[in-house]
């Protein structure tokens, strides 16, 4: 018998003693391991030193997953290059961040499937990928702000759309890409074309076996869609066309419900329609579903519904409430619901051609039509969305004492474990960045929105007579902002003549062509849009002077504030582990600044540690969702991103970052001022070197803070 090499031999040792120490035992437990070693050793060194960087970055989370991705290895390599093994095997950690130790240990030992599936890499197109460009696509084409998330299932609860995670229908990446798109486009129709219309909803619910008609429903709309779309976008519906169903016998069917289906084709078809036909079309085959076609839930549609009627009804009370009781508003002193209807004028007009058709608003007041602002606009298309006129119940007056009440969620848990207003759902699932593996751990932070206990009103009188002299000052500059004004050109009459539009007019005499009107220019004072988010620091370390300077900084910020009349809302962050990060609500955008927020601003108290990209997303999350031109989050806090779990030092940095980034991406502007003397390491990096403030002194904090806040806002 030939002898093994003595090299080879002491290699194989070698390699076994490393491998068994880095999974601390764990290898040794495996059957065939001589084999299994003898294997490792023959693959290139490229090979083993990527097997002993993977054993030794998953044993960190558990040495058993390790140790069969040790035995798996030497397959996976066979099966594909380098690039395909590192993706099988992130495939596995993730599934063991988001599932367990027995779904990724399967993970593992699928490799073959895998391997075939990573193969058809080329034409996949991922949600991750084209998720910014859906996001800009369906806000651009206008309605209601719309999340765009991956799902298994593809459906719209008409506050999000739901898309798939991947896409490889199609044999070029491209042709995927447009389908993510037809996808998004077409949930999107159905918020804004009246599928989930009120009516609708609860006839589906409550007056049939909504099981048997769903299917059926879903096909008669996809034609009624299909025909509105084709209409006002018919770039799209060539797109539509090429990308519906590729099998004859599927197209023959889909014809045969088109030709049945004639009046859902017409331009005054609604919903209602298509309900009506449902009789007809149940003894039908139903055909497959279009490639863009998603399912339909109509009790998950339900759910959004309610919540969102219940909120928008009361803040469209509020805001025509705050209209009316305006200084500079004119009204003959007449109260309730009729005085409510005459104050709004709902015109839905076509100008233009069918195409162009859009709803033009007109408020009036003493008989003059007055400007809408933007946030009530917005209210107002979303409430047409959902009922196609605006409801009676929306137009009675209402107690403005009662008004946050009404909003706040019942049958939560709060802080103590009692009944409190935490959030109804009672929990959020974000994703977290993993800098060490270069990728997202999917739904690793378990998020809650908890209470903040009141404190002892007398902290506000204290602080407002502590910094009397300073409030003022703030109040004074913050004056000087609301009285700047700004140049509006091109005028039809004004304070000044245009010189450029004059030059221009000139020109267009002098070549025969017609001379603009629009030759003045006006001052008119700043339209302040503003939704600000304050995002306090409660981590354990804020304790003593810096809790004291916080609270400080807030009440006077909401005194100053309450005079701008900027939306801004407050609220809390800390955490213990991935699994117990929390938010703490002490301000709504919506609520006003009342003796309970001032008593919620004194019981702002430290908690536990420092995890910020999970707050962060979820807060960005909340101001993203709320109607402002510009947009704003600001971080008071004492130090770096830490927590339990590895979530410190370049880990906590990354993953805080990214979420900035994610936020950034959405349109929303985020500063920080912190006083900890250490943020020039890692500030710049986090927020950008012009995002951030460094705060020498504590009990400065209250005066850089308002003044910070007006150079951002201005």
């Amino acid at each position: 018998m030939r002898k093994e090499p003595s090299q080879n031999f002491l290699n194989r040792i070698r390699i076994r003693k490393d491998l068994e120490k880095l999974t601390s035992g764990a290898l040794s437990r495996h059957k065939g391991l001589e084999d299994l070693i003898s294997t490792i050793a023959a693959l290139e060194s490229e090979k083993q030193s990527f097997i002993y960087e993977w054993t030794e970055l998953i044993a960190r989370s558990n040495n058993e997953l390790a140790a069969h991705f040790i035995c798996k290895s030497p397959n996976a390599f066979s099966h594909m290059e380098l690039e395909g093994v590192m993706s099988w095997v992130e495939h596995a950690v993730t599934t063991f961040d988001n599932r367990g130790l027995g779904f990724a240990i399967e993970a593992l030992e699928d490799v073959g499937a895998f391997a075939s599936k990573f193969a058809s890499r080329s034409v996949q197109c991922e949600f991750e990928a084209t998720s910014n460009f859906l996001r800009y696509f369906v806000r651009g084409l206008g309605g209601r702000d719309l999340r765009v998330a991956n799902d298994r299932s593809t459906y719209t609860d008409t506050e999000s759309l739901f898309v798939p995670d991947t896409l490889e229908i199609f044999p070029v990446a491209e042709q995927n890409f447009t389908l993510y798109k037809l996808i998004a486009v077409h949930l999107w129709a159905q918020t804004w074309y009246g599928t989930w219309r009120y009516s609708v909803v609860e006839k589906l619910m409550r007056h049939m076996a909504s099981e048997d008609v769903i299917p059926v429903f879903n096909r008669l709309e996809c034609l009624r869609l299909d025909a509105c779309l084709a209409r006002d976008f018919p770039g799209l519906a060539r797109e539509f066309d090429m990308f519906g169903h590729t099998d004859s016998e599927t197209a023959e069917l889909w014809e045969t419900w088109r030709s049945r289906a004639e009046p859902l084709l017409q331009s005054e078809a609604t919903a209602e329609d298509s309900l009506r036909l449902l009789s007809e079309f149940k003894d039908l085959p139903l055909p497959s579903l279009k490639h863009y076609q998603g399912e339909m839930y109509a009790d998950k549609v339900r759910e959004s519904l309610s919540a969102r009627i219940e909120r928008e009804k009361l803040e469209f009370q509020q805001a025509m409430q705050d209209i009316r009781n305006a200084p500079n508003a004119e009204n003959d002193g007449e109260n309730g619901e009729d005085a409510q209807k005459q104050l709004l004028e709902l015109m839905m007009g076509e100008e233009g051609g069918e195409e162009d058709s859009e709803l033009n608003f007109q408020l009036t007041m003493g008989g003059n039509a007055t400007n809408i602002p933007d946030h009530l606009q917005d209210l107002i298309g979303s409430i047409l969305q959902d009922f196609g006129e605006i409801p009676e119940e929306h137009l009675r007056p209402i107690d403005l004492g009662q008004y946050r009440d009404e909003l706040q969620p019942q049958n939560a848990t709060g802080e103590d474990g009692n009944e409190s207003e935490s959030n109804p759902i009672g929990a959020f699932k974000y994703h977290e960045w993993d800098c060490m593996r270069q990728r997202f751990r999917d739904d690793f932070c378990t998020l809650r929105e908890l209470p903040v206990t009141p404190g002892d009103e007398s902290f506000v009188e204290e602080t407002l007579n502590k910094h009397r002299g300073l409030l003022k000052s703030i109040k004074k500059t913050f004056e000087a902002v609301l009285g700047e004004s700004r140049l509006q050109r091109r005028q039809s009459d004004g304070d000044d003549i245009d010189l450029e539009a004059i030059i221009e007019a000139y020109t267009d005499f002098s070549n025969g062509r017609e001379m603009s009107e629009y030759l003045y220019t006006r001052y008119r004072n700043q339209d302040r849009n503003i939704a600000v988010m304050f995002m306090v620091d409660m981590s354990g370390s804020t304790l003593g002077w810096v809790n004291d300077a916080e609270r400080e900084s807030l009440v006077l910020l909401c005194e100053a504030l309450e005079m701008l009349g900027d939306r801004y809302a407050i609220f809390g962050f800390s955490g213990r582990t991935n699994k117990r990060c929390e938010v703490y609500r002490i301000k709504d955008f919506d609520q006003a600044y009342t003796l309970d927020v001032r008593k919620r601003i004194s019981g702002i108290r430290p908690k536990a540690y420092t995890r910020m990209g999970v707050a962060i997303r979820h807060l960005g999350h909340l101001l993203h969702m709320t109607r402002a031109r510009t947009k704003l989050l600001v971080t008071l806090s004492d130090g770096r991103p830490e927590d339990y779990g590895g979530y410190k030092g370049k880990y906590g940095i990354e993953d805080t970052r990214h979420a900035l980034l994610e936020m950034k991406q959405s349109g929303i502007h985020a500063f920080c001022i912190t006083i900890d003397n250490e943020a020039q390491e890692y500030l710049p990096h986090m927020y950008g070197t012009a995002n951030y403030a460094v705060i020498d002194e504590v009990h400065k904090l209250p005066q850089k803070v308002a003044d910070i806040y007006r150079r951002l806002t201005t």
